[in-house]
């Protein structure tokens, strides 16, 4: 039996670059606004109780909630890739298996990454800077989003992407936006009536997570038998060659949170080597540069599907022109946000700690570690473009050369030479390298993955496959 596919074709492949853009990174962006203050509502929540080892015990348990974020995207972006190149070219018997398996493959990865990491807990809290007096702080946060919430995190992240890559924009926002904005509301509520500043705010993560993926659930069950997504369990047989595309497209997003993570767990151990007014200190900067990291993923989740669907249909010219467009929007957030954070860094530390110590290594920190924000942005950006048009290999090679050949040792170096300020200056020098990096990526995977590539006739372009996807 045919089924009636909702498939908005005008918006994918003829409507004008910058509306069609506006279409799918406008709710993007909207969500990601909203998580990025669901992000600072923790560090804003706990540190009202003016406790700066509190705070510090919230920023060494962080990267590890990083570490989800590296599972989801891994999951979430390599299935939303394949998706949408596969709808590009027709091949919608791919497009269903690639949902199933990016659904269910994230589901049973979690199982096994929950229990690696409750087991490994107190090397793992260690090695991320926990001194003797944070470390139950961060055991608690570890054990209630990352143990307890780790499944519905990673599950609700790939739902997303799984509608976004359909076309279904606002739907892949909206649920994530209920969860980070009740997250925001509970967050008060939860520590009140637990009495426990760190634990609380991660009970309330867990809950705004879990409601968040019912929510995914429910979208999925009333567009039944009118999406390509297929998430019934044992639904096809594992077709390896599918599920490597998935895996392989998400390798550099989900790889670059892990080097992501690793970066954060050696700056918070440097910090740590200085005071905990360092590391709570450290913890509000971060937050910061979470900023301009998921504004960069919201544009860059924006246009995924739309570059992914017109490479696959090979239209060369529509693809360029929103690679082009995506630069654009995503250069003005990232000096907007530089500005803001060199102009006004005392008065955000002390929103989050009003504590003199933590406020004066702050402000030094924010201004030296913030300069990396236009060049980080352009970077993290052609890592998602190149994901986009199955060229995963140059993004994988770019992230780990800025990561571990250039940002380690670099950081490092600094800290020996300056101290607390020159951990924060490690990464803007690291990613002001990577760009010119990031530059010759996009010229050599661009011109390789398009070479060759033109534009289909128009007639040929508008052809109905043979299951026809209704707008």
């Amino acid at each position: 039996m045919q089924k009636t596919v909702s498939i908005d074709r005008e918006l994918f492949e003829t409507m004008p670059v910058p509306q069609a853009v506006r279409r799918f990174v406008g709710p993007s962006l909207i969500s990601t606004l909203i998580t990025i203050i669901y992000s600072f509502a923790d560090t804003f929540f706990v540190g009202l109780m003016g406790d700066a080892v509190m705070v510090a015990g919230l920023t060494v348990a962080f990267p590890y909630y990083q570490l989800l974020n590296a599972l989801a995207s891994l999951f979430g972006v390599g299935t939303n890739a394949v998706m949408s190149r596969s709808l590009g070219e027709k091949s919608y018997d791919r497009v269903s298996k690639a949902s199933n398996y990016g659904f269910w493959g994230g589901a049973l990865f979690m199982v096994f990454a929950c229990i690696v990491v409750w087991v490994l807990r107190r090397p793992l809290l260690n090695l991320a800077g926990a001194s003797t007096e944070s470390y139950g702080y961060a055991l608690d946060y570890l054990k209630w989003v990352f143990l307890c919430g780790g499944i519905p995190t990673v599950l609700s992240v790939v739902m997303a992407n799984l509608l976004r890559a359909e076309g279904h924009a606002k739907k892949g926002s909206l649920g994530l936006m209920i969860g980070s904005g009740l997250n925001i509301i509970l967050d008060p509520l939860v520590i009140h009536l637990t009495g426990k500043a760190v634990a609380g705010a991660a009970i309330a993560t867990l809950i705004s997570n879990c409601v968040s993926l019912i929510f995914f659930l429910c979208i999925y069950a009333r567009m039944r038998g009118t999406t390509y997504i297929n998430l019934k369990p044992f639904a096809f047989r594992v077709e390896w060659r599918v599920f490597g595309n998935v895996i392989l497209s998400g390798l550099p997003s989900g790889f670059l949170t892990i080097l992501g993570l690793s970066g954060c767990i050696m700056q918070t151990h440097l910090y740590s080597i200085y005071s905990d007014a360092a590391v709570a200190a450290w913890g509000v900067v971060n937050r910061m540069s979470f900023v301009g990291i998921y504004m960069t993923h919201g544009v860059a989740q924006g246009v995924l599907p739309l570059i992914g669907y017109n490479f696959g249909a090979k239209n060369k010219k529509r693809v360029q022109e929103v690679n082009k467009f995506a630069f654009r929007i995503l250069l003005v957030i990232a000096i907007v946000l530089l500005l803001f954070c060199e102009i006004f860094s005392d008065g955000i530390i002390r929103a989050f700690v009003n504590d003199a110590a933590t406020i004066e290594v702050g402000r030094g920190i924010m201004r030296c570690y913030m300069l990396c924000t236009p060049f980080m942005s352009v970077v993290l950006l052609t890592s998602t473009l190149c994901q986009a048009v199955g060229k995963w290999q140059y993004s994988l090679i770019m992230l780990t050369v800025r990561q571990l050949a250039i940002n380690f040792p670099v950081t490092f170096l600094l800290n020996h030479l300056i101290g607390v300020y020159g951990v924060a200056l490690g990464q803007p020098i690291n990613d002001v390298i990577s760009t010119f990096i990031a530059i010759f990526v996009y010229r050599l995977c661009f011109v390789k993955a398009m070479r060759g590539m033109d534009e289909l006739p128009e007639k040929e372009a508008s052809a109905e496959p043979a299951e026809t996807p209704a707008k």
